[in-house]
């Protein structure tokens, strides 16, 4: 039995785990991610790798981390500007000199999407399109029994297709990007602009209003169904996988909207759209993790 050091970079928390090449998670830490700094992170991660290995045989380490990478190279290429010291950050090689283990790299998004399909609700499937939902949006393409990367480690980053032209300013610094539209973030920031005398900071706050009948709650989640079945549409017709998998920690709320979100795909997408069912993720916080460890074993 091989056993990995795997981790998922989140924006609120930073989770390490030791996983095996049966897909059991024996052990998981939880550290909050408070800075918004890249040594931070890394020296983060070298501590759950230290705590790991005091107590399993570790043989290598698996990252999924934020923003576009040189998987190759394990270094990251680019990243919105709220972290500080974190683009150019050489993981692979600083992480590879500390342990002397084979480190691999991923984006944190393509590393849920590669859980999934190892331990989840796509296993065995060659052919996925995923849009992961949480603080803000990823996603990933594995096609032919790989994750592809792209020139640039940008494949797969629907958080960053134009739904609104002109709309809601991003980080990336384009207007009206999928992510100010369908994340954690974008539902509690468009609820407030809606209701200033609001004053929710995340998506829990809001979900528990419409839970509790707010109808501008309600205004808003039909906006983001909307937003999302478009996201899906495009993204089926782009790639023509054999599923388009929703995944990510907002997935956790979609008895709140998954079944709407199913008739306005069915309605918006054509012919061949219609063939490529959305399939709700099963591993939830775990499927990076997972993720991260197979990317490890696959070296």
């Amino acid at each position: 039995m091989s056993i990995a050091a795997a981790i998922d970079t989140g924006g609120t928390k930073i989770v390490g785990a030791a996983v095996d090449d049966s897909g059991n998670i024996l052990k998981e830490i939880r550290v909050p991610n408070t800075e918004r700094d890249g040594e931070f992170i890394l020296r983060t991660y070298m501590d759950l790798v230290k705590t790991l290995r005091e107590e399993y045989p570790v043989s290598a380490i698996g990252i999924g981390a934020g923003g576009r990478l040189d998987e190759e190279k394990g270094t990251v290429l680019y990243a919105v500007d709220i972290y500080r010291n974190y683009i150019g950050l050489k993981i692979k090689a600083r992480m590879e000199e500390a342990f002397g283990l084979p480190v691999r790299i991923t984006n944190d998004c393509r590393a849920a999407v590669l859980g999934e399909q190892w331990m989840g609700a796509a296993k065995g499937c060659r052919n996925i399109f995923g849009i992961i939902l949480g603080t803000g949006v990823g996603g990933g393409y594995y096609s032919e029994g790989k994750i592809i990367g792209g020139v640039r480690g940008g494949t797969g980053e629907v958080g960053h297709v134009i739904l609104h032209r002109g709309g809601r300013r991003c980080l990336c610094g384009q207007r009206g990007c999928a992510e100010q539209y369908i994340s954690g973030t974008a539902l509690w920031s468009i609820y407030r602009e809606r209701c200033p005398e609001s004053s929710i900071t995340s998506g829990y706050e809001f979900f528990e209003l419409y839970k509790q009948g707010d109808p501008d709650a309600a205004r808003v989640l039909e906006g983001f169904v909307d937003d999302l079945a478009q996201c899906a549409v495009n993204c089926a017709n782009l790639f023509d996988p054999e599923m388009i998998l929703i995944g990510g920690g907002l997935s956790d709320t979609a008895e709140d909207w998954w079944e709407e979100l199913l008739k306005t795909y069915e309605a918006m997408g054509n012919v061949h759209t219609r063939k490529i069912p959305l399939v709700k993720a099963e591993c939830g916080n775990r499927a990076a993790l997972l993720g991260a460890a197979r990317f490890a074993f696959d070296r």
